[in-house]
């Protein structure tokens, strides 16, 4: 009689154990998980946006909603000149990376003799460290070349910064069945031009738009790799990096990381849109 009631309650246990595990399904683990790593990726950057609109600056909890940071931003002159920099970078940045980009990844449509070492070098820019490769920039350009530091000498080093995530954007959003549709247009009397105007650029526009404000975005928010390079001409991120380690984390730069995050977030989800457009409508 006890062998049985030890029997029934081992088994009621199992059961038990059966239906929890049945209620804790595997979908709902990675829910969870999920939740805890963009908690602890994100909490960061919106209490950098929270912080921007406190009054009391750093002081928690929240005082009240005030915008005078933004204001002070505006009016700070250093600041201003260092976004201004960067804007202007980040630009020329972005039309040299896109067309780098665009003929490299239309060329790899086909294959070519060399074409797999290209990408790995292609490749080299993103998984070299960033302060190695500036260490390396300024020891090349500036002492054996002989060339003056400043805001342009930078940008050949962010293109090779950008260059590689150009590149593999264009290669995944390209349809699969350009080359094809390319050749068909020649065997019907379409010139180079003509193919490329009617028929390749359409099918690409989105992608390479896409790919654009990707390398805008990555200018624009580099740091170490031109470090070096730039002299007393500070763009936005070593305007800040000064600020910082002088004094401490002031809310004007949180209202300039609540700004720059923003427009960064909105560029990037408008550059995937692009890619993600292009791809649908093939």
């Amino acid at each position: 009689m006890a062998t049985k009631t030890v029997s029934e309650s081992g088994a009621a246990e199992t059961s038990a154990r059966g239906s929890l595990v049945e209620r804790i399904s595997v979908k709902h683990v990675l829910v969870v998980y999920t939740a805890l790593i963009a908690l602890y990726i994100y909490a960061p950057i919106l209490s950098v946006i929270g912080f921007s609109f406190n009054s009391g600056g750093l002081t928690f909890p929240f005082v009240s909603f005030t915008t005078e940071w933004y204001v002070e931003l505006i009016n700070t002159e250093s600041m201003v000149e260092a976004v201004s920099r960067s804007l202007q970078l980040a630009i020329v940045v972005m039309v040299i990376t896109t067309l780098l980009a665009t003929a490299t990844a239309l060329a790899y449509r086909r294959e070519f003799v060399g074409g797999r070492a290209l990408l790995f070098l292609l490749i080299l820019g993103i998984i070299t460290p960033g302060i190695t490769y500036g260490v390396g920039a300024t020891l090349f350009l500036n002492e054996l070349l002989d060339l003056n530091k400043g805001l342009w000498l930078a940008v050949p080093v962010h293109v090779v910064w950008a260059l590689p995530f150009a590149v593999i954007v264009l290669l995944a959003g390209f349809p699969p069945n350009l080359a094809e549709n390319e050749e068909a247009a020649r065997v019907m009397g379409a010139d180079r031009v003509t193919v490329f105007r009617q028929i390749i650029l359409p099918q690409i526009a989105p992608t390479v738009l896409g790919a654009a404000v990707f390398a805008f975005t990555l200018s624009y928010n580099e740091a170490t790799r031109s470090l070096l390079l730039l002299g007393d001409q500070n763009t936005m991120p070593l305007e800040v990096f000064s600020i910082a380690s002088a004094t401490r984390a002031t809310p004007v730069l949180f209202a300039l990381g609540s700004i720059t995050t923003i427009a960064s977030t909105v560029l990037l989800g408008f550059a995937g849109f692009l890619v993600f457009y292009g791809a649908k409508n093939r």
